[in-house]
């Protein structure tokens, strides 16, 4: 399925050269994909893009590529990479903490500094998901970065699920006794991992379904992950977008929450009619992409997104270069 999702988005989405390199993060070397403005003039900055969760490529199977195609053409660049373990990077994403992915995107920030000569306040960082627990503690006094753009963040991991959780059954069509008893097995099981148990305990304990065991690893590494105190000491100008019709975080109550923040340099946003992705709400209802669904965004590509996503973006961007 992913290699016909490939070549359908090779055809589909209009052709533009990446230049593959590698970069070293640690003890293995990474492949990313640096794609220049096409505005015909040197870039005015380079958008480092941050993947959510998964085992993501370097343009999401094609996702942002349409994000990256108008954006280059209003004088941006782009720097993407495949997660560790995905497509000739080397190591493992699943063996890495939060704060091992900050360490990967500060090797990928210097990597561009010395490769394409950017400064700092070229620099900017645009993360989605699961890299809101990763990129706030990046834009801090003593950030690499010029600025930052974050789209459908959470602050707090164990909320975040919590809330995917309850909205998940009510698609299912459970009542709310059902919910009420899911989300209290949910926080049963957060406590049983706060004990550090190992896979086997966990399986014993979960009974049917367990994750994977890479997988278990990795959310027993991360579910305590918070960057309520990140946001605070953000000391670079940043934009946050969250859909309106977000399925995945409780987006309403991430962006008035953002909102009461007296930081000067955040600028917050609501769009109308958004999936978590940024995605037309009407068109794409779910929590995640099934195989139509995704045949549908590489058909649609820009016509895919919420009308308001793009050029919210766009628009910041030009507004921060006057």
């Amino acid at each position: 399925m992913k290699i016909f999702i490939f070549l359908l988005s090779f055809f589909i989405i209009s052709a533009s050269y990446a230049e593959e390199v590698f970069f070293k993060y640690r003890m293995h070397n990474l492949s990313g994909h640096y794609l220049d403005s096409t505005d015909g003039s040197a870039a005015k900055a380079i958008l480092i893009f941050v993947h959510g969760d998964g085992p993501m490529n370097y343009d999401a199977e094609g996702y942002y590529r349409i994000i990256w195609e108008p954006l280059r053409k209003k004088g941006y660049a782009i720097f993407s990479w495949n997660k560790p373990g995905i497509a000739g990077s080397g190591g493992n994403w699943l063996n890495q903490t939060m704060g091992d992915r900050q360490a990967e995107v500060l090797a990928a920030i210097d990597f561009v500094q010395s490769q394409y000569g950017f400064s700092r306040q070229k620099i900017g960082l645009v993360g989605f998901s699961q890299a809101g627990w990763v990129l706030p503690a990046l834009a801090g006094k003593q950030s690499k970065v010029g600025f930052m753009i974050g789209i459908g963040f959470a602050k707090n991991w164990v909320e975040q699920g919590a809330y995917h959780t309850k909205v998940r059954l009510k698609l299912e069509g459970k009542n709310q006794n059902e919910i009420n008893l899911a989300l209290d097995l949910n926080s049963k099981e957060i406590a049983f991992f706060t004990k550090n148990p190992s896979y086997l305990e966990y399986k014993n304990y979960i009974g049917k379904d367990p994750m994977t065991k890479e997988r278990y690893e990795f959310v027993l590494k991360n579910f305590t992950a918070d960057a309520s105190s990140d946001y605070k000491n953000i000391n670079v100008p940043s934009l946050f977008i969250w859909g309106e019709q977000d399925k995945n975080v409780n987006a309403i109550q991430e962006f008035s929450n953002l909102k009461l923040n007296n930081n000067d340099l955040i600028t917050t946003k609501l769009i109308e009619n958004a999936s978590h992705g940024m995605l037309d709400s009407y068109l794409f209802d779910g929590q995640n992409l099934g195989f139509i669904q995704w045949v549908r965004l590489m058909w649609l590509k820009k016509d895919a997104f919420s009308p308001d996503f793009i050029p919210t973006i766009a628009v910041w961007l030009e507004e921060r270069n006057q």
